[in-house]
């Protein structure tokens, strides 16, 4: 394993037990646009065949077969695709995201950072209203929309991350 692997490893599985934490410590709160939980930590790859059997194999967990997600609304116009596949053990799901097909958050994040963390990912009540809070936040929203009941926000000059929002019925 690389170092840069172990260091992977290492921030995910730190941030898997601190959201477990922070979700005890947070209950009983009013309720907030972003009050759902957290579902999973979104690693953009340049290979997911190759990243899966690498993280099947830390985590000893079965690699699924990566799927390409249809294009999906891109603000502006267009749409984007990827191929994906999830790895789930336990309370946690790691998503393994591969940018294909042209310009795409997965892609722009690949070339000004290389393999990494992309997002994080949490279910919520009402998409369109969490949008228009992270909006509110300096959010950008740079994929998807409240109709198709998710959307990418980049958060990265306020947060360092973007944050995937999720309706109720989308996915696991």
């Amino acid at each position: 394993m690389t170092r840069r692997s172990e260091r992977l490893l290492i921030g995910i599985v730190g941030f898997a037990l601190g959201s477990a934490l922070a979700t005890q410590v947070a209950r009983g709160q009013d309720t907030h646009p972003i009050d759902g939980a957290l579902t999973h930590v979104g690693v953009v790859v340049r290979d997911v065949e190759t990243s899966a059997r690498a993280f099947g194999d830390a985590f000893g967990v079965e690699v699924p077969p990566p799927t390409v997600a249809p294009g999906v609304p891109v603000p502006g116009g267009g749409a984007a695709q990827v191929k994906l596949t999830n790895l789930v053990k336990n309370n946690y799901r790691i998503e393994l995201l591969e940018p294909v097909g042209g310009p795409s958050p997965w892609q722009r994040y690949l070339d000004e950072h290389g393999e990494g963390v992309h997002h994080l990912g949490f279910r919520v009540a009402d998409v369109g209203a969490a949008i228009a809070f992270l909006e509110d936040r300096g959010g950008r929203l740079v994929l998807g929309n409240a109709e198709v009941d998710f959307g990418y926000m980049d958060m990265t000059p306020e947060l360092g991350v973007t944050i995937e929002v999720m309706g109720p019925n989308l996915g696991q």
